[in-house]
């Protein structure tokens, strides 16, 4: 999953972390975390079904 992080944009509700989506997405296990390449934070997050 690509998402962009909290400080991506200027309006306060923005973005996403990793622990956020460990909440979000019970039942699923976040392995991976890698940071993108964009002049904004972004990451590519890696979810696997328990």
């Amino acid at each position: 999953m690509f998402g962009y992080g909290p400080e991506a944009f200027d309006d306060g509700f923005t973005g996403v972390t990793a622990d956020e989506l460990r909440s979000r997405f019970t039942g699923w296990e976040l392995t991976d975390v890698t940071p993108g390449t964009n002049r904004v934070p972004t990451s590519w997050f890696t979810l696997h079904r328990r």
